[in-house]
């Protein structure tokens, strides 16, 4: 806490931020955590549907420049707690919903939206919140509160996976508690009362010329994850043998290894 106070402005609601972070990365690592298998166990999706699921799942990724630009005079507070909301959405209809491939697909495609939208709020929000000349520190302390809380998803995952076999009540309360944990940080979200208004007279889109190289590298950078990751635990799942599930072998320690190392 010692670290916050030296590098955020007193009276600028990091606090709140901070709190409500480390609720969002814990319900991200207990909704990630069982993803994968609630895909492959539960809905029992093919490689080519979980391919499906990943481009709606993406798509809100790809629609964010558009969507910013129609939220561009509201403030990056307001942005952040819109995704919240929308993040709770999409978890209470994972929990509510019947298993089928198109609804739990929708819900994936709302719980994303909102994730997305809180993603660059989070960097703008840390950026305006930090002390001068501590903008550096203050983007290392938010994504390492958000991983902290991530890992601590990703290890109550493994501990629950350790203990018996998977079945749909227990997808469904692991559910539950992470759209419990998702309202709980927004309320947190609630109490940061700042005002980080846009400069009306900025650009709502800005390309330049001589960036071309660093836009095609994050392209090529987002279509390897989007290639990789998703078939990778999906393949991980189906292969991998497990007569009774140990923490070791599931894919939720494999996610906490990738984090780790």
């Amino acid at each position: 806490m010692r670290d916050l106070a030296e590098t955020f402005r007193p009276g600028s609601g990091y606090r709140a931020f901070f709190g409500s972070l480390t609720t969002f990365g814990l319900a991200y690592g207990l909704y990630k955590g069982v993803l994968d298998n609630y895909l492959a166990e539960i809905v029992e999706m093919s490689e080519m549907g979980r391919g499906v699921s990943e481009f709606f799942r993406e798509l809100p990724g790809l629609a964010l420049v558009f969507l910013l630009a129609a939220f561009y005079m509201m403030s990056a507070e307001r942005i952040y707690k819109m995704g919240a909301m929308i993040m709770l959405v999409g978890m209470v209809l994972h929990a509510v919903i019947p298993v089928h491939k198109v609804l739990v697909t929708a819900a994936i495609c709302i719980y994303s939206l909102g994730e997305h939208l809180q993603l660059g709020m989070r960097n703008t929000l840390s950026l305006e919140y930090a002390q001068p000349g501590r903008g550096g520190t203050a983007l290392g302390l938010q994504n390492s509160i958000y991983q902290i809380g991530s890992l601590a998803g990703y290890l109550i995952i493994a501990a629950v996976f350790s203990l018996g076999q998977s079945s749909l009540g227990l997808f469904r309360g692991i559910y539950w508690s992470a759209a419990a944990i998702t309202g709980f940080g927004f309320l947190l979200s609630l109490r940061m009362t700042g005002h980080s208004a846009t400069d009306p007279s900025k650009r709502r889109f800005y390309f330049h010329k001589k960036y071309r190289k660093y836009y095609m590298l994050e392209v090529f950078y987002g279509a390897r994850k989007q290639i990789f990751f998703p078939m990778s635990w999906s393949s991980f799942i189906k292969l991998v043998p497990r007569p009774s599930v140990s923490y070791l072998q599931c894919p939720q320690f494999a996610a906490l290894r990738r984090h780790l190392w």
